[in-house]
């Protein structure tokens, strides 16, 4: 019999029953906010067609992708205080953030980035997150 994933302890939304609102988000990340926020801001004030959306995993808890359209741009897991940020790049966007001023931070990322058959994976945790980065990855990838 195959056992259910545990639930990640610092999960801030673990109960499948009880879908967040974004102020709830905002509450969890509490001193993390304010680097999410911007990412947020720009990716809505610049692409006014984007929408987030809540989905669950039994793992990770309540989570956020923001889409356009059916397309997800990124993966937002909150954490207590914390959160992960990922997103996946095809070879035309990550092409295109090679020849800009992200290079050769670009260069380190793709070294630990895991690759799947749709593109490169990059994960930021909260410590280590420099939004002028991320946020070239994202135009990027709205680009591609």
């Amino acid at each position: 019999m195959k056992k259910s994933p545990e639930p990640d302890p610092a999960a801030p939304f673990p109960d499948p029953k009880r879908q967040p609102v974004d102020a709830d988000l905002e509450q969890a990340l509490g001193p993390a906010w304010p680097k999410v926020a911007g990412i947020l801001h720009h990716l809505h004030t610049a692409h006014p067609e984007v929408s987030g959306a809540w989905q669950f995993s039994p793992r990770a808890g309540w989570y956020q992708v923001q889409l356009r359209k059916k397309r997800r741009l990124l993966y937002l897991v909150p954490r207590r205080a914390a959160f992960r940020l990922s997103l996946i790049l095809g070879g035309k966007a990550i092409a295109a953030v090679k020849t800009g001023p992200f290079a050769r931070p670009l260069t380190k990322l793709l070294q630990g980035a895991k690759r799947y058959p749709e593109g490169t994976a990059f994960t930021f945790e909260d410590h280590q997150f420099d939004p002028e980065l991320v946020t070239a990855l994202l135009e990027a990838k709205l680009a591609h």
